[in-house]
């Protein structure tokens, strides 16, 4: 209820389908930012569960259920590439299609959403005819997949890093970039925990996300495999099966172990590991390597401008995508004695300032609103 003299919450719809139903890292990083802003924003969370804050249930067509058709056919896949049809493209656009009429209905100030190249025209269309204000986060550091994203020109597109955010404005100009970075619970994921049963003999490396080709899965197994540690993959995916024969192949069922963990364990799995392994190149900057920091545990990553500014001196970056190079890398890693700075540079990241940033941007862009 709105007190007398008192400004009612800016309206807020965030659209993200998977929320509460998958543990991506632009899900997991909105059940961070999400608590954090109910005080300030009237939140209404569009999902397919109806989970979070004001949540929405809508249906889509489900990523998962069209990826093994996706991954049938290199060229296939090339072509819905190109047409943003991808899985994750399918899913996004057919839930913002059955969000549609209630987000029209809503008389939001702002959306916030991952919807994907089409979901965006979608939205900016209903930008013309209301008004209402959008904010657009990026969660890779790919230009080839986000520039066609800023072209439908959000009135806040939000970058991750500062080198980022200058790519961004270079190649789209006149856009307005923010940096909102991402930001870790160091209450939550920190050192000293009971390590979760892995069942493997150290040194263990701990690989965490989708299996699937983006998060490049493959090249952590062929990196573990020419070494003398054990691998923990932590994930779920249309991959999941060529990675655990790809796996039990090159490392045998003694150096191999795959978990599907609940958040909450997560902290545990991390204490369990001598390190974490970010091989991806696609990601803005994976969130498990700073969960992976703030529980002390050093991180081996692809060596881009976003990595050094979120790993620091906490790890190790290496560049290109061949496998001896990771292996080096973590052979490296583990002889180094890295004391508390893992921890140091994770805390430098906070969720609760990160969150303050995207509320303020929030709350502006509403104030435009009316």
């Amino acid at each position: 209820m709105t007190l007398p003299n008192q400004h009612p919450k800016p309206k807020v719809a965030v659209i993200l389908s998977g929320f509460g139903e998958v543990q991506r890292g632009a899900e997991n990083l909105l059940s961070q930012w999400l608590p954090r802003l109910e005080d300030r924003l009237d939140l209404h969370v569009y999902s397919r569960t109806g989970k979070g804050p004001g949540g929405i249930a809508r249906p889509a067509i489900s990523r998962s259920s069209v990826e093994k058709l996706y991954l049938a056919s290199h060229w296939g896949r090339k072509l819905l590439d190109t047409l943003y049809l991808e899985p994750i493209h399918v899913e996004w656009t057919s839930h913002l299609l059955t969000s549609l009429p209630s987000l029209a209905r809503g008389r939001y100030d702002v959306i916030w959403h991952e919807t994907g190249l089409w979901g965006g025209y979608l939205l900016s269309w209903l930008r013309g005819l209301s008004g209402v204000r959008l904010l657009d986060v990026a969660h890779s550091n790919q230009l080839g997949w986000e520039v066609p994203f800023a072209r439908r020109r959000p009135d806040i597109f939000v970058a991750q890093t500062r080198s980022f955010a200058e790519e961004i404005r270079s190649q789209v100009p006149g856009l307005r970039v923010e940096v909102v970075r991402q930001g870790v619970d160091c209450d939550f994921f920190r050192p000293g925990l009971e390590p979760y049963p892995v069942g493997l003999q150290h040194p263990v490396i701990l690989a965490v996300g989708a299996l699937s080709p983006e998060k490049a899965p493959d090249l952590a197994v062929e990196a573990v495999a020419r070494t003398r540690a054990s691998l923990v993959l932590a994930g779920d995916g249309p991959l999941a099966q060529s990675m655990d024969s790809l796996a039990r192949d090159r490392l045998g069922p003694d150096r191999y172990q795959r978990l599907v963990l609940e958040r909450g364990e997560m902290p545990h799995l991390y204490a369990a590991a001598d390190l974490l392994l970010a091989p991806s190149p696609r990601e803005a900057g994976p969130l498990a390597a700073l969960e992976a920091m703030a529980c002390n545990k050093p991180v081996v990553a692809t060596a881009d401008s976003a990595r050094l500014e979120l790993i620091g001196d906490g790890g190790i970056l290496v560049e290109g995508v061949d496998p001896q190079a990771f292996a080096d890398a973590i052979e490296q890693a583990l002889e180094l004695q890295w004391g508390d700075r893992p921890r140091r540079q994770a805390r430098s990241h906070s969720v609760e300032d990160s969150a303050n940033k995207l509320g303020d941007l929030l709350c502006e862009l509403a104030r435009r609103r009316k």
